[in-house]
């Protein structure tokens, strides 16, 4: 009778154990339609695609123009600085972690 009790607990572990590992496989090997296991997405650009963005976007930084104009109008002209100036304070302790003076030490 033990035999059978012990047969019947194994086959439930080795059965548990099966379960688990195919839930395991699944978890990480399946669920994912990539055919590639790569983490990323779509075609790595080649070099001739990059240079030719940083291009463009070089050509679009050097086509602007700025207008000087402004800086001789009234209106800027009569802007005011009300900027305050803030005074140079002590920095601290040489050592922040040593105890002060009169302190005791514990």
């Amino acid at each position: 009778m033990k035999s059978t009790a012990l047969s019947a607990k194994n086959i439930i572990i080795f059965g548990v154990v099966v379960v688990l590992a195919i839930f395991v496989y699944f978890y990480f090997y399946g669920g994912s339609s990539s055919s590639s296991g790569s983490l990323l997405q779509g075609q790595p650009a080649s070099a001739g695609e990059v240079g030719s963005s940083e291009l463009t976007l070089l050509n679009q930084v050097e086509s602007l123009s700025i207008d000087a104009s402004i800086l001789n109008d009234p209106v800027y002209k009569s802007l005011q600085d009300y900027s305050v100036a803030i005074p140079s304070q002590n920095v601290g302790r040489a050592n922040p972690f040593s105890p002060f003076q009169g302190s005791p030490i514990h």
